[in-house]
């Protein structure tokens, strides 16, 4: 059961990476819903060198997700009702929170199908050089994929690159 839980977690992070916002459905530019997404997907489709009809594949792929990651989200939410449920009861509610459980076990199934099905689209939409730089924006993350090098402190720091152990200053700098 524990790792279920891992794993569904491990999978909402996914989700979140590829929408690579900071919240479920609140843009962090642009002030509303969307504007980092839509953000994120100008800059991908400028690094891309995308043509129209590959970017609204691609964003119709995004969207596709987007919808799916609402609706695991709305169960999860739930769950959490059922379990609260259950722990305050007189007699813990072992059956309602393995339905709970099901739930989201389908529902996470389906997100990875999603995810597949999406992958597979802009797999064939894109051409072998579009998707070199693709597999590199994620393996390497955005920074790296999208021309920023890897400054701020190496290839996946670059949040925690010039703070305490991270830091690193200068050529062979060793941080502990």
């Amino acid at each position: 059961m524990f790792g279920f839980i891992i794993g569904t977690l491990s999978l909402i992070g996914l989700v979140k990476v590829l929408r690579h916002g900071r919240g479920w459905g609140h843009g962090w530019h642009g002030g509303g819903y969307g504007g980092r997404r839509n953000w994120m997907l100008r800059r991908l489709f400028q690094r891309l060198d995308t043509a129209p009809g590959q970017e609204k594949v691609i964003t119709e792929a995004f969207e596709e997700l987007q919808e799916k990651a609402r609706g695991i989200r709305e169960q999860f939410m739930n769950a959490r009702g059922t379990f609260a449920k259950a722990v305050r009861g007189e007699a813990f509610d072992t059956e309602a929170v393995r339905i709970a459980f099901e739930t989201q076990s389908e529902k996470v199934e389906e997100l990875k199908k999603a995810i597949l099905a999406s992958l597979q689209k802009i797999h064939e939409a894109l051409t072998p050089e579009q998707r070199a730089v693709a597999g590199d924006l994620l393996e390497f993350g955005p920074r790296y994929a999208m021309g920023g090098g890897c400054g701020g402190g190496g290839c996946g720091r670059a949040r925690w690159g010039g703070h305490g152990r991270f830091a690193h200053h200068g050529p062979g700098a060793v941080n502990l």
